[in-house]
């Protein structure tokens, strides 16, 4: 009998600018689980009630400004609660991540076992802030004062995985599709 080896498929992985926090945490909290943050209301900017009036005894018209009202009431506790969780201060950076792991160019320093966590902004259907754990394997000095930090990422639930993988197959059509109407 042969044996034949099996490899695992590579992970694909995507280059992006998205908004980034990055924070050094303790080694004790090595074992945090990445997570979706779901915020004030998992539907942003949508509101909870129906378009149409529940019964007849309400105006369709303040029915319809009540539907408005509640909408952006939703927004501005959204936002509220995004930057009391620190979501405001995130800054735009390059990144080349895939299911497993990510590298970021940032101008802070950290050194290989710093163990990391990484908010991302992600584009998927409605834009997703992901917070993602992770240790440092590498870090290379960049150009202009920057470096090119290289995290592995920690355990993650099956939903967290489901968003980041969701994110990179479609940012790769996206990239595959510039390709091919460009010649």
């Amino acid at each position: 009998m042969v044996e034949q080896s099996v490899q695992q498929p590579s992970s694909f992985r995507v280059d992006d600018i998205l908004p980034v926090i990055l924070k050094k945490l303790d080694d004790g909290a090595a074992c945090v689980k990445a997570k979706l943050y779901a915020g004030f209301y998992s539907g942003i900017g949508v509101s909870v009630l129906d378009d149409e009036p529940p019964d007849d005894t309400i105006n369709p018209r303040i029915w319809k400004k009540l539907v408005a009202i509640d909408t952006k009431l939703n927004l501005v506790l959204e936002k509220l609660v995004q930057h009391s969780e620190g979501f405001s201060q995130a800054e735009d950076r390059k990144v080349s991540i895939s299911d497993e792991d990510i590298r970021i160019i940032t101008p802070e320093t950290f050194v290989s076992g710093d163990f990391l966590e990484m908010k991302l902004l992600l584009p998927v259907n409605t834009p997703t802030w992901v917070i993602l754990y992770g240790r440092v394997t590498n870090v290379i000095p960049a150009q202009s004062g920057q470096n090119e930090v290289s995290v592995r990422f920690s355990e993650m639930d099956d939903d967290v995985r489901q968003v980041v993988g969701f994110y990179i197959m479609n940012r790769q059509r996206e990239i595959v599709r510039k390709l091919r109407s460009s010649h």
